[in-house]
């Protein structure tokens, strides 16, 4: 059993209709000699922010820039800030580089999101602000709940919405649900600029800052009145960006009818238990995770897939941020310290999903999975 072409795990879209504009696009901004800051970056921004319904939208280099230029603007040396264990590195490190320190609070297991509990236990007369992840494209179903954590102990809240581009609780967006909402355009996700991201608020002064950080802490009118860096978008990048937008709503659709097809498919698979999206939410489903049993190894699961089934897995994340060798070694972090995401990420496995995946494709990655899992545990 294997497919011929190589199932990919993420894979950006863009349709005919798509590249037809963007090469008009772009031969019409080579032409014009502005390659940044020019009238694409300012529309993508207007169009992001409408989408959004938030007051500001500030387009800039990566997911990561953003995070860093609102922890700059909340002045966080010798701070700390509550971060989720269960993110990509980017997040606490973006916390150092703003001049704070991460501390790490564990998950629930049901959401793979930040645990409000365990934030709440971790906040001390140091605290500044907490960020909460919005993982696979969930958006963190206590959200309302860390808010009012954070009101009531005077702490900004940050999303970081990397995974998580068209999702919604209670009808309202990702993004739009805290102090500010920093989303990557990195290839793998929901839409795409290559590289990139976007800052959305509706606090003017943060918006204000960040377009001034993201241009070496110049003010529109030249001088520089912060420290900033280049963390600026380009033209192509926000050309891209402004056609995934278009499509994004049709993205998001397309990844929750493959959610489905999983659900159906996999709903009664021996040694896999399946997330449950709760029904306020919309699930943006950058990734479609599944909990194996204790009984089933992951790392020979995703080697058989991808080797001999020729399906690309993933996972979210694993090993959990405070048992990278860096914070072990530069923050004493150690194993036992979050046993929630110890125990339950070493068992989270990530299938495929993107736009381009068939009906067809999910069947077969079903029966794959169901058949490896089978030959790896002997389940008859």
């Amino acid at each position: 059993m294997n497919s011929k072409k190589r199932i990919q795990s993420a894979s950006p879209c863009f349709d005919d209709k798509s590249v037809s504009g963007i090469l008009r696009d772009i031969k019409s901004v080579l032409r014009s000699g502005v390659l940044t800051g020019g009238p694409h970056v300012r529309e993508f921004e207007d169009r992001f922010a409408a989408y959004m319904k938030a007051k500001h939208a500030v387009a800039t280099s990566s997911g990561t820039s953003n995070l860093e230029i609102c922890l700059r603007y909340f002045k966080l040396k010798g701070r700390e800030v509550i971060v989720p264990t269960n993110t990509f590195v980017a997040t606490p490190n973006s916390v150092i580089f703003a001049g704070g320190k991460p501390v790490f609070a564990d998950m629930r297991e049901d959401t793979l999101c930040i645990d409000p509990e365990d934030a709440k236990e971790k906040i001390t007369s140091r605290t500044a602000g907490v960020i909460v992840v919005h993982i696979a494209g969930l958006v963190c179903p206590q959200i309302k709940e860390l808010a009012e954590l954070c009101e009531d102990h005077d702490l900004f809240l940050l999303e970081d919405c990397a995974h998580a581009h068209g999702a919604m609780i209670d009808g309202k967006m990702a993004g739009t649900l805290s102090d500010a909402g920093c989303f990557s355009f990195y290839p793998t996700k929901v839409m795409t600029t290559g590289e990139g991201g976007m800052i959305t608020t509706d606090d003017s002064r943060l918006a204000e800052a960040a377009c001034c950080m993201r241009n070496h802490g110049q003010s529109p009118d030249g001088v520089m009145v912060i420290l900033g860096h280049n963390w600026r978008m380009n033209e192509i990048a926000a050309i891209l960006g402004k056609y995934q937008l278009e499509n994004l709503e049709k993205f998001v659709q397309k990844r929750n009818k493959v959610a489905r097809m999983y659900d159906e498919e996999l709903k009664n698979m021996r040694g896999v238990s399946l997330f449950k999206t709760p029904s306020n939410i919309r699930h943006s489903y950058y990734k479609y995770a599944v909990r194996l049993a204790d009984n089933v190894d992951k790392d020979e699961l995703a080697r058989i897939l991808k080797h001999e089934c020729n399906i690309e897995t993933g996972n979210v994340y694993y090993p959990p941020c405070h048992l990278n060798p860096f914070y072990e070694e530069n923050f004493g972090t150690r194993e036992g310290d979050l046993p929630v995401a110890e125990r339950v990420l070493k068992k989270v496995l990530c299938l495929p999903v993107h736009v381009g995946l068939s009906e067809r494709n999910v069947i077969y990655i079903s029966k794959a999975l169901t058949r490896s899992i089978e030959r790896l545990v002997n389940i008859v």
